[in-house]
């Protein structure tokens, strides 16, 4: 969440949006690790790291296969965030109902179905990624290797006997995509599958803080879906202010049968697409044929490393005259995000002199570049531009 002033106030949105389970779906086990008896209940507190790894294997890989299944898919988000003043009352709210699908990669798709004019600015890159991340419902197997589980022990909820875990990187990441979580999930020693997580995506930075948040998991056929995610959290940025959001987020209509997934160029949207959309009917591909669900746009985001020599337009940054007569020369690195259009749509200041790194941040966002497509489809780019400031 940026912090921007706005009455005297800071005002966001929220990150992190359940990234809860981010940290832990195993790469495919073999057969061998997929056997074997799970702990029971009995001494389940005292269990042999031994015990513990086949814990993880199983539940990890229980989740990967959830994740496969979820791709067959679509359901509904109903994302709600306010801002809350000192009294508690609401001073700014965001807003946004969707409807998602994933293609056979895993990629997400959304449309967009209300979203009225926000209340409050300061949305980021990150917090966007994080409210339509796949995360909340499956593991990322590739990861696993990248994180500490500690094993808690075992804890009782709602007549389910739970296996509890902390998660964290085992290396503090320092650029902001690809997205990490540090929290804590419960996972049924019987289906071995989480049924609730609480934690926060990482990392922060000094102008973007992101809220815990707990996420509800419920049965639905032979998978635990999300269905619920709660956040009321107070976030403290490096120079004292105090930004209070409360959140909830509910998960529903979860149907088998893909949506119709359509890529377009996303640019600067009217003010009509604010507006609830009407329902969107099946667009028939062969006769008597309806690609179920409605039509949906890519989120997807690759990363492109440095980026100077890949626009089309790089205004030069302006030296700032205080920082010129003081000398303070250097070079800036600013991370940037882009949108299918070629548009920067975020930009932060990641190294060099504080005295430049505004004025590198400015002439990032007027940079433009050529759409970057991947097997076909237009996609976001993550980033780096550099900026040398050297005196004359």
């Amino acid at each position: 969440m940026s912090h921007i002033v706005r009455s005297s106030l800071r005002l966001a949105l929220f990150g992190a949006l359940l990234l809860g389970t981010v940290a832990l779906a195993a790469a495919q086990q073999s057969s061998a690790d997929a056997k074997g008896p799970v702990p029971s209940a009995t001494g389940a507190n005292n269990l042999s790291q031994a015990q513990v790894d086949q814990i993880i294997r199983k539940f990890t890989a229980k989740e990967t296969e959830f994740r496969q299944a979820l791709n067959e898919y679509f359901f509904r988000r109903d994302a709600l965030v306010q801002v809350l003043g000192m009294g508690g009352q609401v001073i700014g709210e965001y807003h946004r109902v969707s409807d998602f699908t994933f293609d056979d990669r895993g990629n997400r798709f959304e449309k967009i179905n209300f979203f009225p004019m926000p209340s409050f600015t300061g949305v980021t890159q990150e917090d966007l990624e994080d409210l339509g991340g796949v995360n909340p419902f499956a593991l990322e197997a590739a990861k696993i290797d990248q994180y500490n589980f500690k094993y808690v022990g075992k804890e009782r909820i709602d007549e389910l006997d739970l296996y509890v875990f902390d998660v964290s990187p085992k290396i503090f990441p320092k650029k902001t995509f690809p997205r990490f979580f540090t929290g804590r999930i419960w996972v049924d020693d019987r289906d071995l599958q989480i049924v609730k997580s609480k934690g926060k995506g990482i990392p922060e930075t000094k102008d973007n803080k992101f809220p815990v948040v707990e996420t509800y998991r419920e049965q639905i056929g032979k998978y635990w879906f999300p269905t619920y995610a709660y956040a009321d959290d107070d976030l403290i940025y490096d120079n004292g202010t105090d930004l209070r959001i409360r959140m909830r987020v509910k998960y529903s209509d979860y149907k088998v049968g893909r949506g119709k997934v359509t890529i377009t160029e996303i640019g600067d949207a009217p003010p009509e697409s604010l507006k609830p959309e009407p329902e969107t009917k099946a667009t028939p591909t062969t006769p008597g044929k309806p690609t179920a669900g409605p039509q949906f746009e890519s989120d997807r985001m690759v990363d492109g490393g440095m980026l100077n020599g890949k626009a089309v337009d790089l205004p030069a940054a302006k030296y700032p005259s205080e920082a010129r007569s003081s000398k303070v020369s250097g070079q800036v690195e600013v991370q940037v995000v882009i949108d299918q259009t070629g548009k920067v749509i975020s930009a932060e200041a990641i190294s060099g002199p504080d005295a430049l790194r505004q004025a590198a941040v400015d002439a990032a966002k007027l940079a433009r570049f050529k759409p970057m497509v991947v097997d076909g489809v237009p996609v976001r780019v993550s980033g780096v531009l550099t900026y040398d400031f050297v005196p004359k």
